[in-house]
């Protein structure tokens, strides 16, 4: 009961009994007749406390009745509400569990689930989206397009939606529709469609299509810049999309245009290599070989790649000046105090010459600093057998054999390709069993012409 409620019939009792004490008083006047009709002495008329009592009740009773049906009408509404919201928690409680059943992976558990709330939120929009999603990862794409379809009829403004549509379609086999939905996201949805962007432009990568990559790249850019997100633009991406038109530019002969492109690239990004090394290969088109040379060694000193000095070397050979190739190598050692790889170029260079005697004489003394390396000493393996030295060669072969961890017997997991020395039950790295045999790298010899029956595997990350 309230403090308004109960201050209200204390008042009214106090009252009560005031009004009996004082009819006690003047009983005598209270029992005298009250005239109603006629003339005072004839006629109808009732004891004057009757008149008294009803004027009383017909202020006091409506008060009454009214607090009383208020309070009646109130408890209704509370326990109403009360039940609602336990009715409400526990559908909560139930897409909850969805939720955990889907994390978990037990799907067809969690569509049961969230049938359960459609049944008393037919328009719930999280457990829509949720239902169909769930139909379609259990392979029944006709039963998740019914459920999202009921979504977009309720919804018809949700991009969440249309996405969720497009996939549904795209698993049912109808590409086309599924194509045309996200036609309709980028046409009705304004400053919506990244991820249909997104997939569009990886398609044209995978196509090889730069044109319509960056194109589509374009469109991501100014969606993001329209959004405040410029920080989430992919700067990697650009790049090599811009690297790419300037290889097609190149392969139209128009290696004015794929100049000017590399050198913007350069300048925005100095240590990507492949942009300084292609436009040395758009110098040397345009017969500009001393500047083409320049800008790999200007790469070399700035990046430390050996992909230059292999170009650099690769350079000079083919056009028969190789005394340009050594001097060059020669005043990058003398300009680095890193010199290790020039070194080794150098030394790589002479064994190219059939210098084997300078090879050896350059590349002796880094042995300390590349004993780890196993492509040194398959190269020094290779001016031992040039020379005539056969036991230090094979010994050479050898330690780079063993650097790159090749064994006698090598056994590879059929599913990840992973490398083991002996046959392992289940594969470490995968997790799989039944999938680590003998490794057989030939094309001519595969596991049946030996004998090797195929044999099941297994993921060790699922359940079967």
């Amino acid at each position: 009961m309230r403090p308004r409620t109960f201050a209200i019939l204390l008042a009214a009792l106090f009252v009560t009994i005031l009004v009996a004490f004082l009819s006690v008083l003047n009983r005598e006047l209270l029992v005298q007749p009250f005239w109603l009709t006629g003339v005072p002495g004839s006629g109808w008329n009732v004891p004057l406390f009757l008149v008294l009592l009803a004027v009383f009740l017909s202020g006091f009773l409506p008060v009454v009745v009214r607090m009383l049906v208020e309070t009646v009408r109130r408890d209704l509404a509370e326990r109403r509400a009360r039940r609602e919201s336990r009715a409400a928690e526990s559908l909560d409680q139930t897409y909850r569990r969805a939720v955990d059943l889907l994390e978990d992976g037990q799907l067809t558990r969690a569509v049961r689930e969230l049938e359960v709330v459609l049944a008393a939120r037919a328009d719930d929009f999280s457990s829509l989206l949720a239902h169909g999603t769930t139909l379609r990862d259990l392979a029944r794409p006709e039963e998740a397009l019914r459920s999202h379809q009921r979504a977009a009829d309720a919804y018809p403004r949700s991009v969440a939606v249309q996405y969720a549509l497009a996939a549904d379609f795209e698993a049912a086999g109808e590409t086309a529709t599924a194509e045309e939905i996200r036609n309709r996201i980028l046409r009705d949805f304004p400053g919506r469609g990244l991820t249909v962007l997104r997939q569009r432009r990886a398609r044209a990568v995978a196509a090889r299509d730069w044109r319509l990559a960056s194109r589509y790249q374009d469109e991501i850019d100014a969606l993001l810049e329209s959004a405040g997100e410029s920080r989430r633009k992919s700067p990697g991406v650009r790049l090599g999309l811009d690297y790419q038109r300037a290889v097609t530019l190149l392969e139209e002969e128009r290696a004015d245009d794929a100049i000017e492109v590399l050198s913007g690239l350069v300048e925005r990004r100095p240590e990507f290599v492949p942009a300084r090394v292609l436009l040395g290969e758009a110098l040397l088109l345009q017969g500009r070989p001393e500047e083409a040379v320049l800008t790999w060694r200007d790469g070399f000193e700035r990046t430390g790649s050996s992909t230059f000095l292999l170009r650099i070397e690769d350079h000079f050979i083919e056009t028969e000046q190789p005394q340009e190739a050594i001097d060059t190598l020669r005043e990058l050692i003398a300009s680095r105090p890193d010199d290790v790889l020039a070194r080794f170029f150098l030394g790589r260079l002479y064994y190219r010459l059939e210098m084997h005697d300078d090879a050896w004489r350059t590349l002796a003394p880094l042995e300390d600093r590349v004993d780890s390396s196993p492509t040194f000493h398959f190269l020094l393996g290779r001016i031992h057998e040039r020379r005539g030295e056969l036991a230090r060669a094979a010994e050479r072969f050898q330690r780079s054999a063993r650097l790159l961890g090749v064994r006698d017997a090598e056994f590879s997991c059929s599913r990840c390709a992973a490398r083991y020395g002996e046959w392992m039950d289940r594969c470490e790295s995968c997790g799989s069993w039944g999938t680590v045999e003998l490794s057989v790298d030939h094309q001519e010899l595969d596991p049946e012409s030996l004998g090797v029956a195929p044999v099941a595997g297994w993921e060790g990350t699922e359940e079967d």
